[in-house]
Formats: structure tokens, sequence, C-alpha cells
């Protein structure tokens, strides 16, 4: 099973993180930690929900692991769509810059892989009739 590494989206982060410290900034200059609690901790869930998004591929099926949500597994040889997409629905896709929308079946999935050109590669290896669209 190869694992597909997983763009991060640190300006998704650091968006989150300035929206957060703009929200409590009268509860920081006050150094009242106890109401900074809820937003630390709500930083922190966001942290490791998008480092838990995990993609793996067999010669078969693209499993993407995503965090405490379960994991999707898409047969390849139903993959008959890729490509490159601004979609900014909720995905398994913890980047804004680098998603990729990869078409199966009836449905659809959003994920950002480091690399498009090794996914698309990779998935071609094993069903070529996949039309990618850049």
């Amino acid at each position: 099973m190869k694992s597909i590494p997983v763009r991060i989206g640190w300006e998704l982060l650091l968006f989150i993180l300035v929206v957060m410290i703009f929200s409590t900034y009268q509860e920081i200059l006050k150094l009242n930690w106890i109401a900074l609690l809820f937003p630390i901790f709500i930083f922190v869930l966001v942290l490791w929900l998008c480092f838990s998004i995990k993609y793996y591929l067999d010669d078969e099926f693209l499993y993407i692991k995503n965090s405490i949500f379960g994991t999707t597994k898409i047969d390849v040889k139903e993959i008959y769509k890729i490509e490159k997409s601004w979609n900014l629905l909720s995905s398994p896709a913890p980047s804004i810059i680098g998603r990729v929308e990869i078409y199966y079946k009836n449905n659809s999935i959003v994920i950002s892989p480091r690399d498009f050109e090794e996914l698309k590669n990779e998935l071609l290896r094993i069903n070529p009739n996949i039309t990618v669209k850049e």
C-alpha cells in the first residue's frame, strides 16, 4: 500500500489563528487564560484534524482516512475523472491550494495531495481510462 502525502494548507491554519487571536484580543491583554482555553482547544482540534488526514493507494482502491470521520474507500476502476479544483466545500482536503476533485460512480470527493502529478500517474497506472483536467 502506497502512502500519498497530504498537502497541509498553512494559509488556512494561519487564517484560523488570526481570526482566533483577533476575536480574543481583549482576553489576551487581560491575561485571562481561562477565557482562552476554549479557543486554544478549538485550534488544537483543527490542527489534529488536519494532520490526521491520510491518503493511501493500493492496486485496487484509494483510501482516504478522514481523521475521526472514518475512511472512504474508492475503487480506482470506478474513477472516471480527476481535475484540479478550487472547490472550498468541506472535504478531507486540509489546504485551499492544490485541491483535486475525484469523480467516481455518481459521486465526487475533494482531496489535497502534495504532488498532483504523482497521484495522477499512480491512478492512471491502475486505470488508464481516467480523464485528467488540469
